[in-house]
């Protein structure tokens, strides 16, 4: 494995169960500790921008409701991501790859993207997070996909 490029060490979600999943306070987080990659999970909005998310639905991880992948972007950015992991995090956004993107530049982390299709977006969310993922980590370690 000595082509590896990727640390065996991966901070989930961005900050493990130190921040709110998959925000870029999460990945704060995680460089805060020393963690030199995370993994992360992207969607694409119902107009085609991609944005990290687990769920389908926004219930667990935020003050919205339903299918996230059927909004708009305009619509996702009203979304609080931060205030049911913790006060503190109160008012933090569901971050754009673009922005997790720039952030890993910033802490020169790896990252490893976990397509996250919403149903019937499967083939489509793959391409346009590999495209963008390309694009984004230009002269960086690509990151993994999966």
């Amino acid at each position: 494995m000595s082509n590896w490029p990727y640390p065996r060490i991966v901070a989930h979600r961005g900050g493990g169960k130190l921040a709110p999943e998959n925000t870029l306070a999460a990945i704060d987080v995680g460089a805060k500790y020393g963690h030199k990659m995370i993994e992360f999970d992207a969607k694409l909005s119902k107009d085609g921008e991609i944005f990290l998310l687990h769920d389908d639905n926004l219930e667990r991880t935020s003050n919205g409701w339903g299918v996230a992948g059927d909004l708009n972007w305009q619509d996702l950015l009203r979304v609080d991501a931060g205030s049911w992991y913790s006060k503190a995090f109160k008012g933090e956004p569901l971050p754009l790859l673009s922005q997790v993107a720039e952030r890993c530049r910033e802490h020169g982390m790896m990252a490893n993207i976990e397509i996250k299709p919403t149903t019937g977006t499967g083939p489509l969310t793959g391409k346009m997070v590999a495209l963008a993922a390309r694009e984004l980590w230009a002269g960086m370690t690509p990151p993994r996909l999966s």
